[in-house]
């Protein structure tokens, strides 16, 4: 009897131990990056929202990582965010842009131990930090322009009298 206990327990070692945890189903991330749309953006600094997703009963504090492979856009590392339970909030990544573009930036959630949660998520932004300028000097010349023309109007107004 104490064989057969004993033959039992060793094959059903066998057949657990050859079992790789790597092939087990992991449960779909509760907390991950909702995806969006691309970003444009008009100045050299701004804030990238990045939508996070909880489907938690509870609140979970998480960082968002931000990464981008061209060095014309620099990206703060992470960024630290609570996200209430069962709902959704934005994390705003500081990005600088140091050159008009299009960039692609990878971004994931971790938890504050840097366990991954989700899957990495692209965000695709354009950059034009000059257009601000040229559009402050576009809007600059047409005010004196229109006050040009009311001067001038007035004057000859005023020599018609």
């Amino acid at each position: 009897m104490m064989k057969k206990i004993v033959v039992i327990l060793a094959l059903a070692f066998a057949i657990v131990s050859s079992i790789d945890p790597a092939d087990a189903a992991l449960p779909p991330a509760q907390v991950f990056i909702v995806p969006g749309s691309d970003i444009n953006m008009v100045s050299r600094e701004s804030k990238v929202p990045v939508s996070v997703q909880n489907n938690y009963d509870r609140a979970i504090r998480i960082r968002i990582h931000a990464l981008t492979t061209n060095a014309s856009l620099n990206v703060q590392d992470y960024v630290s965010l609570t996200v209430p339970a069962n709902s959704r909030k934005d994390a705003l990544v500081p990005v600088t842009a140091i050159a008009a573009g299009t960039f692609t930036v990878k971004v994931w959630v971790t938890t504050f131990t840097d366990l991954r949660l989700g899957a990495t998520s692209e965000i695709k932004l354009t950059a034009n930090p000059d257009i601000e300028l040229f559009l402050l000097v576009g809007f600059a010349g047409l005010i004196l322009l229109l006050l040009a023309l009311g001067v001038i109007r007035m004057l000859r107004r005023k020599q018609g009298a």
